[in-house]
């Protein structure tokens, strides 16, 4: 499962990290801590091991806390964690550890370090940028072991996705948080990813400067030639109708008239020769017509 590759590997040292409690713990938190490891990991039962883990917090919160019984509840919750994301409920991760724990900065550092690499390999780093921040500020925990872990996680897997680059300086220069030699390989790393992303972000620009409005300008092109043809279409429909109402010989003089007018034939030129004479001709003949057809008949 792409979800659970990340984190598997943590979720398995932590529990190791537990492994001893079952010979001196309290025998029902750490039965049922047994329990859900081996439904787990042995059977695949992801639904049995989250139920177990409930179970072993719930007996946990009514006894109250001692150090022994931290590292227990911390167990269930790195149990629980893996398997709500086994089931593709890592959305629910978080609210379901606020149960258990008042704060983020209440949480162990291996509870931190899993919620890190498993919201940064669902590609949610946002989720966890103000939890983390809040973590790696409180004084107690600047004093913890996996203190330096989570900072590291904490700058790869969620400033620099995000583009927080002048924090992820800060922090890699922090003394608490890295080595000096460790200072001078995260500070190239958030060098090499600042420029990387600049030049991802000008190779962009220039291989798209326009795409956003072509699409809406040939659109408008378009859509103003089927204005066009809609208009030509119904003033020929128009001229159609028109001409049916009207005598074939009054059509013939306008499209004659027309010819002149539109080609503007001079008179006295010999192009206009030819099509004058011709109406002439054709405008003779019509009032011989009509002349003929009102004469009074003989008696």
């Amino acid at each position: 499962m792409a979800v659970t590759e990340n984190v598997s590997s943590c979720s398995l040292s932590a529990m190791w990290d537990w492994s001893h409690l079952s010979l001196s713990g309290t025998p029902p938190t750490v039965c049922l801590l047994d329990a859900a490891a081996d439904l787990l990991v042995l059977e695949r039962n992801f639904a049995g091991a989250l139920a177990l883990c409930e179970r072993g917090l719930q007996i946990l919160s009514a006894d109250g806390g001692d150090t022994k019984n931290g590292q227990v509840k911390a167990s269930l919750c790195v149990i629980g964690i893996q398997a709500l994301a086994e089931m593709e409920q890592w959305r629910e991760v978080l609210p379901w550890l606020f149960q258990y724990y008042q704060s983020a900065q209440e949480m162990p550092h291996n509870i931190m370090e899993l919620c890190l690499l498993l919201y940064s390999s669902v590609k949610q780093p946002h989720v966890m940028l103000d939890l983390s921040r809040d973590w790696l500020k409180d004084p107690k925990n600047q004093l913890l072991p996996g203190y330096q872990k989570v900072s590291e996680l904490h700058l790869l897997r969620i400033l620099l996705p995000l583009g927080h680059f002048s924090e992820a300086e800060e922090l890699a220069r922090d003394p608490s948080a890295f080595t000096t030699q460790q200072q001078e390989v995260v500070l190239t790393a958030v060098a090499e990813e600042r420029r990387r992303l600049k030049q991802a972000e000008e190779e962009a620009q220039i291989e798209s400067p326009g795409e956003p409005d072509c699409p809406s300008a040939a659109g408008r092109l378009q859509a103003r030639r089927e204005h066009v043809v809609r208009c030509l279409y119904g003033a020929l429909s128009v001229v159609v109708t028109w001409v049916r109402r009207i005598p074939l010989q009054r059509v013939l003089v306008a499209l004659l008239l027309m010819s002149v007018i539109l080609l503007r034939l001079d008179p006295a030129s010999p192009l206009s020769q030819g099509p004058i004479a011709h109406l002439l001709l054709l405008l003779r003949q019509i009032a011989t017509n009509i002349f003929k057809n009102t004469s009074p008949s003989q008696p």
